[in-house]
């Protein structure tokens, strides 16, 4: 889905761009990202999404609302030598896998690339889940203080002019 742009797609790109001399990549539409895996996402656009994998060194161009299935005329349209999986924590079953890329795999043009840096979308998340809470008990903590320092100065007559 190319959702939220990291390392680890760079690294993913990186290694598709070693095995040939020009690298287009597929970007989902959002619909069938949503359908596929839910939970409101992706979180980027497509527009957005899209800018993302042409920021990146490694790619040539960018196959807009690309379909799930690699037909055996979208390999010979767009001039295709070897249809490129990148694999991290892939969230794709067996079957829907050997569904997408049948095609490609009778030809013999098939390959899976691997990437070694751990880093995926959902390492994205819990990151931005683990500073959430420690922005929010920060925040929190401020609170509490500031009512401290107020009431300590002030003593109850502010929440009694606030209701005035």
């Amino acid at each position: 889905a190319w959702d939220m742009f990291h390392p680890g797609h760079v690294s993913i790109l990186e290694e598709a761009k070693k095995r040939g001399d020009y690298l287009i990549v597929g970007v989902h539409g959002d619909a069938l990202v949503n359908r596929e895996r839910g939970c409101n996402l992706p979180l980027m656009n497509l527009h957005e999404r899209v800018l993302s994998v042409l920021g990146c060194r490694f790619v040539d161009d960018v196959l807009i609302d690309a379909p799930q299935v690699i037909s055996p005329v979208m390999i010979q349209s767009l001039q295709i030598d070897e249809v490129v999986h990148g694999i991290s924590n892939d969230h794709i079953s067996p079957k829907e896998k050997t569904m997408r890329y049948r095609h490609a795999k009778e030809a013999g043009i098939y390959k899976e690339v691997f990437t070694t840096n751990g880093f995926e979308f959902l390492n994205i998340l819990e990151r931005i889940r683990a500073n959430q809470a420690a922005f929010e008990a920060k925040i929190t903590k401020k609170k509490r203080a500031e009512e401290e320092f107020y009431t300590q100065k002030y003593g109850d007559r502010r929440c009694e002019e606030s209701t005035q």
